[in-house]
Parts: C-alpha cells; structure tokens; sequence
C-alpha cells in the first residue's frame, strides 16, 4: 500500500478512537492476519509487554478477538465490516441515550433548583476568555437578554461572531439585546428575524463598553476595552438581572424602531 494511503487509513482510525499505536497495530494485524504476541509485537517494531497491552486495549474496543490454539494465545483482527457494523449500533445506543437524557433533562433541572449550589465566579481574559462565555451561551435553556456593543465586539473577533449567530439561530435561542444605536448596531438590526432577535437601539450618547449577558442562572459582564470579565453563576443575581431587564423593556416584546 502505498505511504500516503497508509497515513490516511491511520487517520481515519484515530478520528474514531484509536490511538496512534492502537490503529497500527490493528493495521498490522489486518496486513498479516491472526497471531501470536510475539510474532505481532516483531511485524509492529514493539516490545512484547507494550504489544500485549495495545492488543487489550484494541480488545476492549472490539476491533479484534483473542483466540487459543494448542496453549497458544493468538489475536486476530475484526472484519473491517464487522466492524463498522458495531459503530452503527453504539451510535444508534448513544442516540437513544440522549433523547432518554432530553426526557428527562427538565425533571433533572428542577431538581437541581430545589437544591441551589454556592454561587461561584470565574474570572476570564482575552479573545479565547470572550470566545469561551460566548460558547457557553449557546447552552442556554431559555432566550439570552444581553447589553452588547456591537462595534467593539465586532473589531475583537470579526471571523467568530458570524458564525456564532449561525450556530446560535440554528439551536433556537433568541436573543433580546439594547445596543447603542451606530451604523453595525443598525446593520445588525436588519437581520433580527433571520436571527431570532429582538434589538432596542439607545441613543448613542449612552454608549458603553460593557457587554452583559443574562442567562439561565448565569451572568456575564466583560470590560470589552480592557478584554476582561466575570462569569457569575448565582440563580438570585441572575433573576434579579432578568426582572431589571424587564422593567428596562429588554424582556418585553421590543417594536422596530
């Protein structure tokens, strides 16, 4: 087989789980069928201890069987077919595990509320530290009430936001947003509907360079000047940042301005 197929084969199987050692060996073991330890240790340049368990470990995930022979212990490898047939059913398993989990997800949530854990805050920096809250609001339970300038998160991470608005319309969380009111806050209004989102544009000269982010039992404040923030999780301070956004007209329904 020529190298570069090779390479694309060993790549492949480490997309599914293997390691690098655990997809050669099960390579060798296809080049040259079952068997013994030794014989499989000397074909893949490997001690017999470090082979042996590699073997165990390929066992474990089913891409090969053990087998005796006149006391001999001989490992043969699984059809790749076989194989793939055994992925299909623990991903038809995983499946049904997570629509069992999405039942139940509510009923586990509630319980969670009934016994409230000590608030905690997780201080966070830079581009990656904004990316990283950003990502966790797309776990949102429920529409995101945010105070954002859109010019200045624009100009932190221009290729990151597009796609995030993408990915968040996709999941199905609206938004409900006051920006202050400039040419990207006008523009960003314009997609609201394609987006999920209700924007209230203030008058410019209340501008500010907080971004705030309300959601689930979360709240998020980052300085986007100084690219710096909190991530604050308290189920009373979030509520209490909600019923402030309510009466401010951000959790109303918000008309076109």
């Amino acid at each position: 087989m020529h190298p570069t197929e090779t390479l694309k084969l060993l790549s492949n199987l480490k997309s599914i789980g293997l390691s690098a050692n655990e997809a050669n060996l099960y390579l060798v073991l296809l080049t040259f069928g079952t068997n013994p330890v030794s014989t499989i240790a000397k074909k893949a340049s490997l001690n017999r201890s470090s082979c042996y368990e590699i073997l165990r470990k390929l066992m474990e995930k089913g891409f090969i069987n053990e087998i005796s022979k006149n006391n001999i212990t001989y490992f043969t490898p699984v059809e790749p077919k076989k194989m793939l047939k055994t992925l299909s059913n623990n991903k038809d398993d995983l499946e049904y595990k997570i629509e069992n989990l999405k039942q139940s997800l509510i009923h586990l949530e509630n319980l969670q509320c009934e016994y409230p854990q000590k608030p905690t805050v997780v201080f966070f920096e830079g581009e990656e530290g904004i990316r990283n809250i950003m990502e966790d609001t797309l776990t949102s339970s429920e529409p995101i009430r945010a105070y954002s300038n859109i010019k200045e998160l624009t100009a932190i991470l221009p290729n990151y936001f597009p796609k995030y608005y993408e990915r968040r319309t996709n999941r199905n969380i609206p938004v409900k947003a006051i920006y202050p009111a400039d040419k990207n806050s006008y523009m960003h209004k314009l997609r609201d509907n394609m987006e999920k989102r209700e924007s209230r544009l203030i008058p410019p000269e209340f501008d500010f360079n907080l971004d705030i982010i309300i959601y689930d039992y979360k709240v998020a404040i980052t300085s986007l000047k100084d690219r710096f923030g909190l991530l604050i999780n308290s189920a009373s301070l979030a509520q209490t940042q909600k019923n402030s956004s309510t009466q401010s007209g951000i959790g109303q329904k918000i008309a076109t301005n």
